[in-house]
Order: structure tokens, then C-alpha cells, then sequence
């Protein structure tokens, strides 16, 4: 009989609710509520040795307390403690009730950094230890009326109990080969650690489990895909070969060596008689990803089948689909889905009443469409990231789904590939056309600010030269005073920077007409810079843009700001991105955007910014909804190639891979998809 969280000691309906609030439910969520971070008590610094800025943990015998009220209504607790080699004072603020937990005379343990205070060395808010012991004390997530000592408490009452019932769902000879501490004594270590050996022991099985988890959930999805059938079949033969050859010769440029590789990856998909496509084409901005999608539907239209491809916004569908009319041969069916089209009276039309082989282009409008929509045998997502795993899906009829390629410019990382793109097939356009040179980018300090406009200005007048200029925000900020307001800098840069310029505004706000206009006119030459928010981020393709300002450059992400410096360097002429950043950047910060100067592969800096930030951003970036980790770091290259070593050797022995799910199945795969 399993355990109920009611059952544990010190649990009530009101501590039941808080224990949700944190997204703890069952006895096992509860087992996976790791702390934060530990108190290694059982090593302590001698007061003498101790040193402002670094973190120590200590020991001392409390010699006072004392609760201090001062004229400004302010609250402090000051204490002294002191052992053989000398003392020192702890202070907190506002927390008169400490007084009721400590005893002057008594013993105890603190841990915390020594800061100057008063002209003396002083621990500020030091956490503390009430019992006499030697122990590493773990520190939890906590939520209103749950603190870090509830969960210890509990633990300590109930962790037996907690751990009756978990087996290890690893075979004995993995354990064996891979040295790996057993599940039941790594939970153990993990919550009350005898030592450092075996609680690094335990957070490396616990973070190997969590790897292992996802990568499990991605091969029983794609298990799960290739049950799938296609809504239709595609082949070829000697007409349709010869009709995809002399279109390939047709182009105005000649296929690069990486998108002849892809493009034969993905014909022999289309045309496999066995499964259904579900490939992702990765490249970087600039390498050509859109005449894969091209070819791709055009061998669909060869077939007088329909493909579909979805866009994230009105201006990248149109833009498709103004390359599509050019590129194609003439009389090719294409038709442009709008958010207002197919609509009457807030009405959809029954159906589209397309012509053979029909190429549609859309945003997530089409989603909304499906019912008006004939039979698709292709789609094909571009910056699937926009899109979640069931608006990927909505086409799907009684087991039967569309071959499906999606595209990103967001550059993957091996680890987070291995972890959690194992459902998808993956190709790489890894090499730019040759005609692209290297964008020029550069850190431009406030002070010379004025020169670059300056150089910016001559460089649209002599050269005829288009820029972008972005900024974070649309409206100004009291809270963010230093980021650039865009509405705020249009004003500036028209009346004091650019006043015998054109400037054309957008941001999010306008609308899709006034959008479209202001983007098409500085298309047509109309406009000589562009101001805009991080909406150009994808599909605005301006091949005579060749300079691109990004202000407040601090505030965006690495993959975001090489995905913005992508609007330029397009064509075969020379493009410049400068970097505009706080004058006062933490190191931190400034190595960031260092790096960004000196590196153009989008396949390096997502690498980078993986082990400097984390993979927040690129999952954020990636795809919304990707499940959290609370151990494993995706940038341990080797943890993740051992837990791909493992699965493919339970694989091959036929092993159910649902026991080393975290969650429950069904849960577990929504959490990945959605």
C-alpha cells in the first residue's frame, strides 16, 4: 500500500495546500523536492581565518543577543559568538523571534560571507544550525509557511517510510558498469548526505536519472510517431526527376555542398514508403533553409498532393510567399492564408477548393482553418520553436499523418539534441553560400556612440545603404530608465541624430497593415533606417540592409542577438552590426558580448551561452514549454553522453523504458510536447 502525503507526520489540509503550491501532490513529488543548495557543517572555518566576500561555515558559542529597536523604526538582531581563535558579530534584520531560538552560553553552527558593516567584519542574515551537529544540512525551495527546517524536519520523521517503496529501476549490470550509487540510497544521501563522496555519488545518479527520463520520453515518442501512417504517399520517377533537376538548375544560385546533403536527406524521407517524415533542419540564419522547404514542395506539388507551410508571423508567410511565386516554375499553385481570409460574418468557409497540388502559406491562421483545409501530405514549420508539439500535430486523422519537416535558426547544442530531440531526425546546414562574407560586429562604448551614427549616416549617403536600428522597448520605463525606449529614440534619432534621414517606426503594437507598409517601403528604398523592436528577428529579409544598431544590447540573450544581427549580411556586400551596451556591464555581461565580436557561428555561441547562463534562454528560444531540470547541467557533455550510452544499451535489450520514467507516462510525455 503506497504511501499518502496525509499520512506523513506534521501534514494537514493547510499544509497540504502550501505542499501544492510548490507542485507537490504525491509521496514521490515530494521525494523530488530537492534542496537548493547545503551547509557543510561538518567542515568549519576558525574565526581568525576568516575573509570578506568568501562563503564559511562556523562554529562558536553564543556570547549575545540582543534585539535592537532604532530611531528610524528599523528592527535588528545582533549577535556575538565567539571559539579559541576569536569572535565575530552576525546581524539580521527584523527578526525579533530569533531571540526565542538561541541561548547565550550555548553552542552553535553558522554559515554565511563576512562583509564589512560598521568598519567591521560582520556575517549579514547568516543561516544557522540549532543542533548540536556535525552534519551537511540541505536547504529547500520553500513557499509561504513552508521553510527549509519544515522539510528537514519531515524528512527526518519520514524518509524511512518515503523509501520503503522505491526499487531501482536500473539494472544490477549498469550499476556495476557505470559505478552507479542504487536509487534508493542516492535519495537518501540526497535529502540527508552522510559526506560529500556520496552526495556528489547521489546528485550524479539523480542528475543521470533526469537526463535518462527525457531521453526515454523523446525514443518512446518517436516509437510512438513511426506507428503513424502518412495521410498520403509520394514517389518518383523519370518525369518527376527530370522536372526537380531543371528547376535546381533554374535557380539563380547553385545549391551549397550542406543544402545538396540536406535536401537528399529529406527527398529520401518523402519518398520512403515506410514511415512518416519528422525531420528538423537546423541552419543558421543566412544559410539557406528556404529553398529545402522549396524543393520539398514542390516534388509534393510534382505528386498533385497538398503541403502546407506555417509561419510565426504575417511578415515571414508573406515574405515566403513572394519567394515561393519567384522561385518556382509559373502557373505553381500557391495560396497565401491570412488571418482574415477564408472568413465571412466570423464564419469559416466549408473548404479552400484548391487546385491539384495546391502550396499553402500561412501563420498559426491555418490552424484555425483545418476543417476548410484539403488533405495535407507535407507541412512544414519554419521557427518551430512558435509552435507547440499539438498545434504541430493538428493535422492528425485517424493515425494518419502529414510528412513533417520543421526549421529553426536557433542553433542546438549536442547535449540538448541527445536529451531532448531524440523523437526528430536531425539535418544541418552547417555552411553559409559562399558569396556571405563575415559580419563585422562591434562593441561600441557610449562615448563613441555619436561617431558611429556619424559613420552610419555617411555610409547611407554615399553608399546607399539601409540600417536597423532595434531597440528592447516600446514604451518608456521608469524601472528600465537605461533601456532604450523605441518610441522615445524614433523621436531622438529624427529630430537630432538623423533629421535630414527617413526613419520608418514598427514594434508589435502596429498594425499588420501599417506593418506590412512601413517594411515594404523600406524594402522599396523609401525609408533609409529602420527603428524597430526585436520583431525583425525573423522574416525580414532586406539584402541591401547592410548595418544593424542594437541598443541596450545587455538586455537580450546571445541567441537572440545573433539571430537579430542575421537581418544583415544577406547579400555579397560587406554588413556591420553594432553592439550598444551599459557603460557599466558587470564582467559577467561584458564577456557575453565579447564573445558575440568575435564569433559568427551560431553553433559556438549556443554552446557558449550553454555554459555561461544555462539552457534557459536556448529552450526558451526553442521551444516553449521544455521541462525543467532540478540536478543535471546539459553543458556535462560526458553526463549526457553516458546516459546515451545507457539508453541505446536498454534499447537493445528490449528494456521497458516507461520504468525509468520520473512521471507517470501519459503525464510525463504532455510535459514534453506541450
Amino acid at each position: 500500500m503506497s504511501l499518502s502525503l496525509q499520512s506523513l507526520p506534521g501534514i494537514g489540509p493547510k499544509t497540504l495546500e502550501r505542499l501544492n503550491k510548490l507542485g507537490i501532490s504525491t509521496t514521490k513529488e515530494l521525494l523530488y523536492h530537492f534542496p537548493l543548495r547545503y551547509l557543510d557543517f561538518s567542515k568549519h572555518s576558525p574565526i581568525s581565518d576568516l575573509r570578506e566576500g568568501d562563503s564559511y561555515t562556523i562554529k562558536g558559542q553564543l556570547l549575545s543577543f540582543k534585539n535592537i529597536y532604532t530611531r528610524s523604526h528599523k528592527n535588528i538582531q545582533k549577535a556575538t559568538i565567539s571559539d579559541s581563535t576569536g569572535q565575530i558579530e552576525l546581524i539580521w534584520f527584523n527578526q525579533p523571534y530569533l531571540e526565542k531560538n538561541f541561548k547565550v552560553g550555548d553552542t552553535y553552527h553558522f554559515a554565511g560571507s563576512p562583509t564589512l558593516f560598521q568598519n567591521r567584519l560582520t556575517i549579514i542574515a547568516p543561516e544557522y544550525s540549532l543542533l548540536q551537529t556535525n552534519r551537511i544540512v540541505p536547504i529547500y525551495p520553500q513557499t509561504q509557511g513552508l521553510n527549509s527546517k519544515f522539510f528537514q524536519k519531515l524528512f527526518s520523521l519520514s524518509l524511512n517510510d518515503l523509501l520503503s517503496s522505491q526499487k531501482d529501476p536500473l539494472p544490477i549490470a549498469i550499476l556495476k558498469k557505470y559505478s552507479l550509487l542504487s536509487l534508493p540510497d542516492s535519495l537518501r544521501n540526497i535529502h540527508q548526505p552522510q559526506n560529500q563522496t556520496l552526495l556528489e555519488q547521489a546528485r550524479h545518479r539523480l542528475s543521470l536519472d533526469e537526463i535518462l527520463n527525457y531521453q526515454s520520453l523523446s525514443h518512446l515518442s518517436k516509437k510512438e510517431w513511426l506507428s503513424k501512417k502518412a495521410q498520403n504517399l509520394l514517389k518518383s520517377d523519370k518525369t518527376i526527376d527530370s522536372k526537380l533537376t531543371s528547376f535546381t538548375k533554374s535557380l539563380p544560385f547553385k545549391l551549397t555542398p550542406s543544402q545538396t546533403k540536406v535536401w537528399a536527406e529529406v527527398k529520401k524521407d518523402l519518398l520512403s514508403q515506410k514511415k512518416v517524415t519528422n525531420r528538423l533542419i537546423q541552419g543558421d540564419v543566412g544559410s539557406g533553409k528556404t529553398i529545402i522547404a522549396i524543393l520539398a514542395t514542390y516534388l509534393t506539388q510534382l505528386n498533385h498532393k497538398h503541403s502546407l507551410i506555417l509561419a510565426p508571423t504575417q511578415v515571414l508567410a508573406k515574405q515566403h510567399y513572394q519567394t515561393f511565386k519567384k522561385l518556382l516554375p509559373k502557373n505553381t499553385p500557391l495560396k497565401l492564408i491570412q488571418s482574415a481570409s477564408n472568413t465571412k460574418n466570423g464564419k469559416t468557409k466549408k473548404e479552400l477548393s484548391p487546385q491539384k497540388g495546391t502550396i499553402f502559406i500561412s501563420t498559426h491562421a491555418a490552424i484555425f482553418q483545418k476543417d476548410s483545409l484539403p488533405p495535407i501530405s507535407l507541412l512544414i514549420i519554419d521557427e518551430q520553436h512558435k509552435f507547440g508539439v499539438k498545434q504541430r500535430n493538428f493535422l492528425e486523422q485517424k493515425d494518419k499523418l502529414p510528412h513533417t519537416l520543421t526549421m529553426t535558426a536557433t542553433p542546438i547544442p549536442r547535449t540538448i539534441s541527445l536529451t531532448f530531440l531524440g523523437n526528430l531526425d536531425l539535418s544541418f546546414i552547417d555552411l553559409p553560400p559562399k558569396d556571405r562574407l563575415p559580419i563585422k560586429t562591434h562593441l561600441i562604448p557610449s562615448l563613441k556612440v555619436p561617431d558611429c551614427y556619424n559613420w552610419v549616416k555617411d555610409k547611407i549617403k554615399k553608399e546607399e545603404a539601409q540600417a536597423y536600428i532595434v531597440c528592447p522597448l516600446i514604451e518608456e520605463s521608469e524601472s528600465l530608465a537605461s533601456v532604450s525606449s523605441v518610441k522615445k529614440e524614433y523621436l531622438h534619432l529624427q529630430k537630432e541624430v538623423f533629421p535630414d534621414l527617413k526613419i520608418g517606426l514598427v514594434h508589435g503594437k502596429l498594425k499588420a497593415a501599417e506593418k506590412d507598409k512601413i517594411i515594404k517601403d523600406f524594402k522599396d528604398h523609401k525609408l533609409h533606417i529602420l527603428l524597430s523592436t526585436p520583431i525583425i528577428e525573423v522574416g525580414v529579409d532586406i539584402p541591401n540592409s547592410t548595418i544593424i544598431i542594437i541598443q541596450s544590447a545587455q538586455r537580450f540573450g546571445l541567441a537572440q542577438l545573433h539571430q537579430l544581427r542575421g537581418r544583415v549580411g544577406r547579400g555579397a556586400i560587406q554588413s556591420y552590426c553594432f553592439l550598444f551596451a551599459d557603460p557599466n556591464l558587470n564582467p559577467k555581461s561584458l564577456s557575453r558580448l565579447e564573445y558575440l565580436q568575435k564569433h559568427h557561428s551560431g553553433q559556438k555561441i549556443a554552446e557558449f551561452d550553454l555554459k555561461t547562463r544555462g539552457p534557459g534562454e536556448i529552450f526558451n528560444t526553442l521551444q516553449h514549454g521544455f521541462p525543467s531540470l532540478k540536478l543535471a547541467q546539459l553543458s556535462d557533455t560526458l553526463l549526457v553522453s553516458k546516459s546515451q550510452l545507457i539508453l541505446n544499451s536498454l534499447v537493445e535489450s528490449n528494456f521497458n523504458l516507461e520504468k525509468l520514467l520520473i512521471q507517470k507516462p501519459q503525464k510525463a510525455l504532455s510535459s514534453l510536447q506541450n
